[in-house]
């Protein structure tokens, strides 16, 4: 059988979308908690590990739970740079933001912070979107990257600065040929938001686990593939040690 590049990193799904998605595409994954959004991106990422560059961020775990998950499965995480957004944010806007409140419990009013020898040093400014577009700009060749997840960038940013990011990160990707999934909470957001999304992908993918008598059955749904209805499916998963397999 002839060698099919990695398009998500589940050779039974990769076979059936390679001529559908030449390089160049954003997808969109959405699902609920507990679905395996996490894994899957992992997944995603490793598949590319030593033929590309990888960008993997991150927005909630952290970065010594996300390389043991590699571990876990034996996927080698040597050639993906991991970026801790949760922590950046934290370090350089909620620390600050944390301090300034501890000392006016004290009596300080901001002026007297601001004018203070002792005050903190003055807060830096930290851009979400701009921490994301600028490592790509950085690049001049394909690539592939992860945003796990969204959600962080419409939980601190208006909903319209996110789409300017999302439609950013797709012209990087057609320019370079890249690949870009970008991750979701199916039920957090508004209809109009989500469908934006979906509209800019030229992949959507959604997961749910769905309950049985004694157990969850998860579900992997190719819910669009740009220019290709034929290409959508709803197919059964599992997990085994190497991962997610869509038979």
């Amino acid at each position: 059988m002839p060698h099919v590049a990695p398009i998500l990193g589940i050779p039974e799904i990769d076979k059936e979308l390679v001529n559908a998605l030449p390089p160049g595409w954003i997808g969109l994954v959405l699902g609920q908690s507990g679905s395996g959004l996490p894994l899957f991106a992992k997944q995603f990422a490793q598949a590319g590990a030593g033929t590309t560059s990888v960008r993997y961020y991150t927005t909630y775990e952290r970065t010594a739970d996300i390389l043991q998950a590699f571990a876990d499965f034996g996927w080698n995480v040597d050639q993906i740079e991991i970026v801790n957004l949760a922590d950046e944010y934290f370090d350089r806007v909620l620390r600050r933001d944390l301090e300034v409140s501890r000392l006016r419990e004290r009596g300080l009013t901001y002026h007297d912070l601001v004018d203070s020898s002792q005050a903190p040093a003055q807060r830096r400014s930290y851009n979400l979107t701009n921490r994301v577009l600028s490592d790509l700009a950085a690049l001049d060749a394909p690539f592939r990257l992860v945003v796990d997840s969204l959600d962080f960038f419409l939980e601190v940013l208006d909903p319209g600065e996110v789409m300017t990011m999302v439609r950013q990160i797709r012209h990087r990707v057609q320019s370079l040929g890249g690949q870009a999934l970008l991750l979701l909470q199916s039920e957090a957001h508004d209809r109009r938001t989500t469908g934006l999304l979906e509209d800019l992908a030229d992949l959507v993918v959604e997961l749910h686990s769905d309950r049985r008598t004694d157990a969850f059955e998860q579900v992997f749904a190719i819910r669009k593939v740009r220019n290709h209805p034929e290409k959508t499916r709803v197919a059964l998963a599992r997990m085994t040690p190497h991962g997610l397999v869509v038979p």
